[in-house]
């Protein structure tokens, strides 16, 4: 378990950060836990995944991950916005690792990531991109007290404490450090944790999930789309389901085929009634769904 004592400062200095390196790492802990069938919603990526598998990640990356001996302590970077990408971060990873094997594990890295990761990587950066706007809005209008108190993962928050599970118990002051919470979609795997150079960073499973899902034209449960549309609208209905992930009214109309001038309409009456907020980035205004909508979707079964 982990506890991490926070004061004022670094309450005052809580942000989010995203990782292409730890969402990595938290998918091989993932593979390396659970030697037979993943537990949902890991499954299917899982059984994906292992199926041929090359040996050579198997015997690199998994077998030392389930070891515990496959990253020297201190050696993975923290989370930085200025690298953004896998290999940035594997070139920071490169620069860390004390022996002789840095070369060796980066390129298995990034061979696994090619494997496993890659194919899926758009719709899990669009699932982070989602979380990090959802969480940023409640620290932006209700503080970060109020962002600790509704993180998933079986983070809590009493304050002056915030604990979360780990694999060892770890007792940590935050005096005046930076708090970088990282969303990760694989933090069912392993949660990450590091404490350096004034920054406290720490992995929590993101809200969603949604590419590890059925695919829609498989698992599409018709009963719950006619309620849907009987309870919004069947126009209304689809732009709800269309806000799975982060999107512009130009986009939502593309994807449905619809005129721009029905998405806007639509998307002003589903906002008026809390079921879908809008944020502006850059030039851009991208609208998903809020807490209100998400509820929907759950007690229909989507």
């Amino acid at each position: 378990m982990i506890r991490l004592e926070v004061d004022d400062e670094s309450l005052g200095r809580v942000r989010l950060g995203l990782s292409p390196l730890w969402e990595t790492i938290g998918s091989l802990a993932l593979l390396a836990r659970y030697r037979g069938q993943a537990p949902s919603p890991y499954t299917q990526w899982a059984r994906t995944v292992r199926h041929a598998m090359p040996r050579e990640l198997v015997e690199g990356l998994v077998v030392p991950m389930r070891r515990g001996t496959l990253f020297p302590p201190g050696s993975v970077p923290l989370p930085d916005a200025a690298r953004g990408t896998l290999a940035a971060e594997l070139d920071a990873l490169r620069a860390r690792y004390e022996g002789p094997g840095a070369g060796r594990l980066c390129a298995l890295l990034e061979r696994y990531w090619q494997w496993a990761l890659a194919p899926h990587w758009t719709a899990i950066r669009a699932s982070l991109d989602e979380e990090v706007l959802f969480r940023g809005r409640t620290l932006a209008v209700s503080g970060a007290e109020a962002m600790l108190e509704e993180l998933d993962g079986r983070v809590l928050w009493e304050r002056p404490r915030l604990t979360a599970p780990y694999h060892r118990d770890l007792a940590v002051t935050a005096a005046g450090a930076q708090l970088l919470l990282v969303p990760t979609v694989f933090a069912g795997g392993a949660r990450l944790f590091q404490q350096e150079d004034g920054v406290v960073a720490m992995s929590y499973q993101a809200r969603t999930n949604r590419f590890l899902r059925v695919p829609a034209q498989e698992g599409r449960d018709h009963r719950a789309e006619d309620r849907l549309a009987l309870l919004l609208g069947s126009g209304r209905a689809q732009v709800v389901r269309a806000l799975e992930v982060p999107r512009t009214t130009t986009a939502v109309a593309q994807t449905l085929g619809f005129a721009k001038s029905t998405v806007s309409q639509h998307l002003t009456v589903l906002t008026s009634a809390g079921l879908v907020w809008k944020e502006r980035m850059g030039g851009r205004v991208l609208y998903q769904l809020d807490r209100g909508g998400l509820a929907v979707l759950e007690h229909l079964g989507f």
